[in-house]
């Protein structure tokens, strides 16, 4: 065979021999009789020790890779597959081996060999791609081949090592590009995926869940496509399963699968995923709670109905857990997934960041992790709003300073840095623009208005929520507005200038800057004025809008900027607001109704005027009216109107007749009024002594009919709405004063049209038989609304 010792060393496999013979000046360019030289001598008898050595030594024209890529392309079958075996074990260890394999030719060797129809070759040449395929551009070269059709057919086929591998390839390939994503499944790969679910072996499976995960990553036409072939179910089974490996990718694939995809979302909990997936969150492998609430977040984003599922299995319970770990990836993970629970409505999100505690929540402000932070931030917000408790208690737990450090901080992202400011705002004002002035105190301590102006001035992203924020600072605070205009360096020529950006957005809410900073501030209204006002046409497009939001938004701010907008009189601004604000009110979208009433809260407490108006466009009714709706946002905005209105004579004595013809309206009322809600004292105890007294209501009207009649054993027949006085209230001079009565009803009703909150004063009677003279007097109302004197009725009336 022409051998020499080195040749033979190689064949032996002995690394020793080897390297001695090379170092004593050995040829390692000999070729036995057949042409095989050293490498492929050694390939041949699979000693891969050997080609490592040679790979190591890097000699000149002995290129390792090379060889064994032009051994693929031999006729004789035991040289291909040596050369492949060789390939695939040499590449299990060697990072850098794709590179190698790649340039000297072998991505089109390997598929062409995954084309044949041996199959130890293609399982063998399969597992070399697997090695390689984490790289792009090994990924782009299997594209430009055409390897994919070939990868699909093999996933047909009945080879399920084929499976597993072709599987891996075609993940690592989804992972890399969206465009590779939609290239598989426009060849038809999605369902041959799908299908290796059902294979009864391990590693396929894991692998075949890898691959729907990756095709599904931010790609909606594969999500739907794995959920229509049928996929759901069986990654829901996996979560019960007694391999954690398979619980986990489970739960990667299904976040996926869900991620944005309401009908996914649904499909997934009508599978019963949400019970496993509880229960993975409470098993002790920490890597194992932290996919399982991924999947929870991904699945419930926006889903309210979803989101009740996983509270009622007490999912948020256990999700906290995770916020004690010290793994900052688990911190984060449930963070996120906790307030994907939390949903979009107040109260939910108040309850979520009840459960968090200030703790947890300072907790988050003070990490390094932006998700933390933002979550941090945004339970804040919902904690605090329209709560002047938490406020307080949150202030009182230092929240303000690591608030502050996030404001000022270099790596602050912008969404964290909008939650902050946000949050600031939030601390400082309460239901219907009320503020609280402890909170503004304790945010203008820790200097973080410089930083707000600084902001203001060079951060043109969040010029209009700064603006906002600082008049929310300055709101109602008299002391901190004077400290304010003396020392820092404000202008309102940065807001006005917004007014008049090309985005409506900003303009419409550089407008509630404005309008924020005039609200009843007399002075700051003055102020803005004399810096040229506002002209009305900058709110038309608003006003004349289809979007009802922007509608209701407009009609407050200009009648709250009424005395700056220069082209256009007080009175007709203010009643052109409360004009389109009244008729929003009567829509039926919740979200308009919500936005309505709490603008109409707040205006019920501005200058004298603004009820009597509100009130004239019917607001009492419509607000009453929609107390009875689904929506609890609805009817707590509505109560909140309602109570701050009550303090207007007018609306008193309506809401007072609606509450006597449906007495369930005061309870709605009173359960839906926010805590820092106001509502007139008069009202509620006026309301209470005609209950106590006896309701026209309490008999057949609570259907809308006539007041009961009763009959007494004389035939005598009275209304029961009617009070029955003295020791002879049986007998007939008593009857005969009641029929008599009964003839003089517009007395009363003419009272219950002018009268609104009465109080009940009894005089001596004439005798005891006489009925009793009853007195009813008004207390005197604020100045600031129309007195009796000024309507023409008398102070006192009497009934007989």
């Amino acid at each position: 065979y022409h051998t020499t010792p080195l040749l033979l060393s190689a064949m032996s496999g002995s690394v020793e021999t080897l390297d001695f013979l090379l170092s004593s000046g050995a040829d390692w360019k000999e070729k036995d009789s057949r042409g095989n030289n050293v490498v492929q001598l050694a390939a041949l008898y699979f000693h891969v020790d050997v080609l490592r050595c040679f790979i190591r030594m890097n000699l000149e024209g002995l290129n390792v890779w090379k060889i064994l890529v032009e051994m693929l392309q031999s006729e004789e079958h035991r040289r291909l597959e040596m050369a492949v075996r060789c390939l695939e074990a040499l590449c299990a260890n060697a990072d850098s081996s794709w590179k190698d394999i790649m340039e000297a030719g072998g991505v089109a060797a390997l598929v062409e060999i995954l084309c044949s129809s041996r199959t130890t070759l293609q399982c063998m040449a399969a597992a070399v791609v697997c090695h390689m395929t984490e790289n792009v551009a090994v990924c782009e070269e299997l594209m430009q081949y055409g390897a994919v059709p070939v990868l699909i057919e093999l996933l047909r086929g009945q080879q399920p090592e084929l499976h597993s591998r072709c599987a891996v390839i075609l993940a690592d390939m989804a992972g890399h590009s969206s465009q590779y994503q939609i290239h598989i499944a426009n060849l038809g790969g999605v369902a041959p995926v799908v299908r290796l679910l059902n294979s009864e072996l391990q590693d396929v499976l894991l692998n075949a869940v890898r691959c729907v995960r990756a095709l599904c990553v931010g790609c909606p036409s594969n999500q739907t496509t794995v959920a229509v072939s049928g996929g759901v179910p069986q990654l829901v089974e996996f979560l019960t399963v007694s391999s954690e490996a398979l619980q986990e990718e489970a739960c990667l694939a299904l976040a996926e699968l869900a991620r944005g995809n309401r009908e996914n979302q649904e499909l997934i909990c009508g599978a019963g995923a949400v019970s496993p997936l509880v229960q993975v969150l409470r098993a002790r492998k920490m890597s194992a709670q932290v996919k399982a609430a991924s999947a929870i977040e991904a699945i419930a984003y926006q889903n309210p109905g979803v989101q009740e599922q996983f509270l009622r299995k007490f999912a948020a319970k256990h999700l906290l857990r995770l916020f004690k770990v010290f793994q900052q990836q688990a911190r984060e993970q449930g963070a996120t997934a906790l307030w994907a629970l939390a949903g979009h409505t107040l109260k939910q999100q108040k309850h979520m960041a009840k459960l968090m505690g200030y703790h947890f929540i300072l907790n988050m402000l003070l990490s390094t992790s932006d998700k933390m932070q933002y979550v941090g931030c945004q339970a804040v917000i919902a904690l605090c709003r329209d709560s002047y408790n938490h406020q307080k208690g949150f202030c009182k737990e230092n929240g303000v300073p690591p608030l502050v450090r996030l404001l000022r901080g270099s790596r602050t992202t912008e969404r964290t840095l909008l939650s902050v400011i946000r949050a600031f705002r939030t601390l400082c004002i309460g239901v219907a623009h009320t503020n609280n002035a402890k909170s503004q105190r304790v945010i203008y301590a820790e200097e973080a208005i410089p930083t707000l102006l600084e902001l203001l001035k060079h951060h043109e992203s969040l010029q209009v929520q700064v603006a906002q924020t600082l008049a929310c600072i300055m709101l109602g605070n008299q002391e901190l507005q004077k400290v304010f205009w003396e020392r820092e360096d404000f202008s309102y020529d940065v807001i006005v200038e917004l007014l008049q950006a090309q985005d409506r957005n900003i303009r419409l809410e550089a407008g509630h800057a404005l309008a924020l900073f005039a609200y009843n501030n007399r002075s700051q209204q003055l102020a803005i004025r004399r810096k040229g006002g506002v002209l009305i046409q900058t709110y038309e497009d608003f006003l004349d809008s289809t979007d009802e939001t922007e509608k209701a938004k407009a009609a407050f701010q200009i009648v709250v900027l009424a005395e700056v907008i220069t082209d256009s009189d007080k009175v007709s601004l203010t009643a052109r607001g409360i004009t389109i604000l009244g008729e929003l009110l009567q829509l039926e979208k919740p979200s308009t109704v919500v936005i309505t009433a709490q603008f109409l809260a707040s205006l019920a407490h501005t200058r004298a005027g603004v009820p009597d108006a509100i009130v004239a466009m019917g607001a009492i009714g419509h607000l009453t009216g929609h107390l009875h709706s689904d929506e609890e946002e609805v009817r707590t905005a509505c109560a909140s109107a309602l109570g701050y209105l009550t303090f207007n004579r007018h609306a008193h004595r309506l809401l007072l007749v609606e509450c006597r013809n449906t007495p369930h309206t005061f309870k709605l009322l009173m359960d839906h009024l926010p805590e820092d809600a106001k509502i007139c004292r008069r009202f509620t105890s006026e309301f209470k002594r005609q209950r106590t007294v006896g309701l026209p209501s309490l008999s057949l009207e609570q259907n809308g009919g006539p007041p009961v009649r009763q009959r007494f054993s004389k035939g005598t027949v009275i209304r029961n709405d009617l009070p029955r006085t003295g020791h002879n209230a049986g007998g007939r001079n008593c009857a005969s004063r009641r029929r008599s009565t009964l003839h003089r009803p517009a007395i009363r009703s003419g009272f219950e049209r002018t009268r609104s909150s009465p109080t009940l004063h009894r005089c001596s009677p004439r005798s005891k038989t006489a009925m009793p003279r009853v007195r009813y007097a008004e207390e005197p109302f604020p100045s600031s609304q129309p007195s009796l004197k000024t309507t023409g009725l008398s102070t006192t009336t009497y009934l007989p």
